[in-house]
């Protein structure tokens, strides 16, 4: 059954500040090695086990997270990395929170292309007519909703918009519910794990440097880190056409194109 709500089929989090995630490096340096390659390079996790189904994971969920935001794709059985990617490769070493808003700027750019419905294997389970720009959408309700929003927010009102007409009534929804000091307004829970929806807002955050994370707030919120503001404020004018994408490395290579990267960031 095609689904209409946001999926919760993202199991790791992507983070690049303090320190980037551990798998991170390995994918971004695995440009044209078969998928078996990449999984040897891959930082052992004793969590997950060391069964077959648990070792596929691990390339598989990475994978899927990076490829989610326009870093990478496999294709014909070999990962491909993207202008976008590369450029994030060159930058791990020499990363700091004073300079990361150069790269994050053109990153925004990247996510506010990013669509639901997509030709990935997770993206083409939506209905076809879900339109939805999932971090332009996470940030333009943030924005007008005073700079944040929390799990629950999230997963009982803004998981469930298909269109850009149902984003507005999700909005107003909130705020109605925050003025009342009563969620269960918004309805039942979607995902209804928050282990579910950090890896969203990781995304939405590149890597936690636009957006700060519950544990850096000291709340139920997650806020728009002030010197992020004005750049998302940016990135969200900017409307894209949702597209039909003949493949996924089709999709992928848009996304990172609409980056608007120069040649080099440094």
């Amino acid at each position: 059954m095609a689904m209409r709500e946001w999926g919760g089929s993202l199991h790791l989090t992507f983070r690049l500040l303090p320190t980037p995630s551990n798998n991170l490096k390995a994918f971004l340096e695995s440009d044209g090695l078969a998928p078996a390659a990449v999984l040897a390079k891959l930082p052992y996790e004793a969590r997950r086990g060391t069964n077959e189904t648990a070792t596929a994971r691990r390339y598989r969920d990475g994978r899927q997270l990076y490829q989610t935001a326009g870093l990478l794709c496999e294709d014909a059985g070999h990962v491909r990395v993207t202008e976008l990617g590369t450029t994030l490769a060159r930058w791990l070493d020499i990363m700091n929170d004073k300079n990361v808003v150069l790269l994050g700027r053109h990153a925004a750019y990247a996510l506010a292309a990013c669509q639901l419905r997509n030709p990935s294997e997770t993206g083409s389970g939506y209905d076809p007519d879900v339109e939805v720009f999932p971090f332009s959408f996470i940030w333009r309700a943030m924005l007008q909703l005073g700079g944040r929003i929390s799990s629950e927010e999230l997963d009982r009102s803004l998981f469930r918009v298909t269109n850009e007409d149902e984003l507005g009534v999700a909005m107003a929804d909130i705020q109605r519910a925050r003025d009342a000091d009563d969620l269960s307004r918004l309805g039942t829970r979607t995902l209804g794990d928050n282990d579910r929806i950090i890896p969203w807002m990781s995304l939405a955050s590149f890597g936690w440097t636009l957006i700060d994370d519950k544990r850096t707030t000291g709340t139920a919120y997650y806020q728009i880190h002030p010197g992020a503001v004005r750049l998302l404020r940016d990135a969200v004018q900017i409307r894209h056409k949702h597209r039909d994408f003949p493949s996924v490395r089709d999709y992928v290579t848009y996304v990172s194109d609409s980056a608007a990267l120069p040649p080099d960031l440094r």
